[in-house]
């Protein structure tokens, strides 16, 4: 007999430094939030949408289903990143903080395949939510962009 298969999830957060307002627009509209993640977005976070996000410089794109978004609390929506046919749950929580401050916590859960693939796809979402993270902090509080996302992988390396 088998030991049971443990679930794992990426749990990460960070401390910004802006209103949950400002933080969850961020997230929400694609102007900003190309800044600091995707290059190109079919459209805003709002609950029931169906989204295409790009990353242009891989030639990568993923289809989202927003399930929830709540302003200024809680945007959560599925994707296949990792597989097609199996999606996983993401949830951005907002939670309010002293000096009109923000601590965004990125949770996903729902990873499958055997235990090295799904290990395999947490160390790399953790760490992709980790340079979104830092991004988004970035442009926030300093109006910074500081290409994260394309310097993970730079062309010809």
């Amino acid at each position: 007999m088998s030991a049971p298969v443990q679930p794992l999830s990426v749990d990460v957060g960070m401390l910004i430094r802006r209103a949950p307002h400002e933080v969850f627009e961020a997230l929400a509209d694609p102007a900003t939030t190309t800044r600091f993640w995707y290059t190109k977005s079919s459209g805003r976070m709002v609950g029931g949408a169906e989204l295409v996000w790009e990353w242009e410089m891989y030639g990568a794109s993923r289809t989202i289903q927003v399930e929830k978004s709540e302003p200024d609390k809680t945007i959560r929506f599925a994707w296949n990143n990792y597989a097609p046919d199996e999606s996983t749950t993401v949830e951005f929580s907002l939670t309010p903080y002293e000096n009109d401050t923000t601590y965004l916590r990125v949770t996903e859960s729902g990873f499958t395949g055997d235990l090295d693939t799904r290990i395999a796809n947490l160390r790399d979402s953790t760490a992709g939510f980790a340079f979104m993270l830092c991004g988004l902090k970035a442009c926030l509080e300093h109006d910074v962009t500081l290409q994260l996302t394309l310097d993970e992988h730079p062309p010809n390396l």
